[in-house]
């Protein structure tokens, strides 16, 4: 039966700007960022360097300091105000928290931690170069909500500031971490997970995004950005931080292995994941992509049919109607790619039956609601999910 904590959880994520995400809260996954296959040390390569603002900047203006990478959709998220706070800090010599650059063959820099912090400091200084970098066209940022600098200075700009000040802040050394481009690119995720426990930590998507190349990024954002995708999530998944590429590949990742191949027991997502763009995915052929990609928006078309409005969401037999799981959405949307055209055409003519099954399923089955609740995203619980529900769409189908 459904329990208590079950019905007394927060339900949906919650965006940074207080926006509900469309997905349902998660639980994390145990161990998260440890490292679960031995490294090489002398492959792990990041130095500590002092850059001054000035020297940041001009990397910046020149396009060798990656403000808006695909990691990160929103670059620029401070208020005016906090990024005045930030200024204040360099104007009065207090030192700031460090920042983290990926750097890659040719020496360029992709920000990692301190992406706000570098985008309030070119707001000040440079909003030319900022603009340019990440698509926006900001007016030059004023000083507000002063606390030790007098009051002379709120709504002054960069350029209203006396040449001293200027140079203070163009002189400021920064402490720059760069993950050097020899890093082996499993170790660079893993580095990325731990270092960025801050205000905006990125997402395993958005990491993933970061540090692994190739024809998966374009494919699966074209699929992440259709009509088919959009109509089937009832067009609830914003995407702030790439959750709907996440969705998407976890689809694309599981539907690879075909009907008969099961995920390790223990293997984690990020490490699912991570393997396949990195490896598997890189051999693909247009035609295999092509076939993955049908198959996509053949799913997505029929879920709504099959499961009704309560596709990819959890289901008691009563008429609420949550948000959207991870879990179920990469579950229902493989099992239902098992099945042809013509089964599904049946599955959605008795679609009540389909909705009966899944809530008797979270009523009395508790390896599958258990495996929608602990460690959601390993080997196990998947294969449990897949299981289930191919048995009962076949069951219906079958009856």
């Amino acid at each position: 039966m459904q329990t208590t904590v079950e019905q007394e959880l927060p339900l949906e994520e919650i965006s940074s700007d207080g926006v509900g995400t469309g997905l349902e809260v998660e639980k994390p996954e145990p161990n998260e960022g440890a490292i679960e296959a031995p490294f090489d040390p002398a492959k792990i390569d990041v130095i500590t360097q002092g850059r001054t603002v000035d020297l940041l900047l001009t990397r910046l203006r020149e396009r060798e300091m990656d403000l808006s990478p695909e990691f990160q959709r929103r670059a620029n998220l401070w208020t005016d105000k906090r990024k005045s706070g930030l200024i204040e800090s360099l104007l009065l010599r207090i030192p700031i928290p460090s920042l983290y650059v990926s750097e890659d063959s040719s020496g360029n820099y992709t920000v990692v931690d301190g992406l706000q912090r570098m985008c309030a400091i070119a707001h000040f200084v440079k909003v030319d170069a900022l603009n340019a970098a990440v698509g926006t066209s900001l007016p030059p940022l004023r000083l507000s909500g002063l606390q030790s600098l007098p009051a002379d200075y709120l709504g002054k700009s960069y350029a209203e500031l006396p040449r001293p000040l200027q140079r203070r802040i163009s002189e400021t050394e920064l402490t720059l971490h760069v993950i050097r481009a020899s890093t082996p690119a499993a170790v660079k995720f893993n580095i990325f997970s731990r270092i960025n426990q801050g205000g905006l930590p990125l997402t395993p998507q958005e990491i993933r995004n970061a540090i692994y190349p190739g024809e998966w990024r374009r494919r699966v954002k074209e699929m992440a950005e259709s009509s088919e995708f959009k109509k089937a999530t009832d067009y609830k998944i914003h995407g702030e931080r790439m959750e709907d590429l996440e969705l998407v590949l976890r689809f694309v990742a599981h539907y690879s292995r075909g009907p008969t191949i099961e995920r390790p027991e223990k293997q984690n997502l990020d490490d699912f994941l991570n393997t396949f763009v990195e490896g598997e995915s890189v051999s693909w052929t247009k035609n295999e992509w092509d076939v993955a990609e049908r198959a996509f928006y053949r799913v997505m078309k029929y879920s709504a049919q099959v499961f009704g409005r309560h596709a990819f969401r959890k289901y008691y037999g009563e008429g609420y109607r949550r948000p959207i799981n991870r879990g179920l959405f990469e579950s229902e949307a493989v099992a239902l790619s098992r099945f042809s055209d013509a089964e599904l055409d049946v599955l959605a003519a008795k679609r009540v039956a389909v909705l009966e099954g899944l809530a008797a399923l979270f009523k009395s089955n508790a390896d599958f609601t258990s495996s929608l609740l602990y460690a959601t995203g390993r080997g196990g619980a998947s294969n449990i999910r897949l299981r289930a529900l191919s048995s009962l769409l076949r069951g219906v189908l079958n009856a």
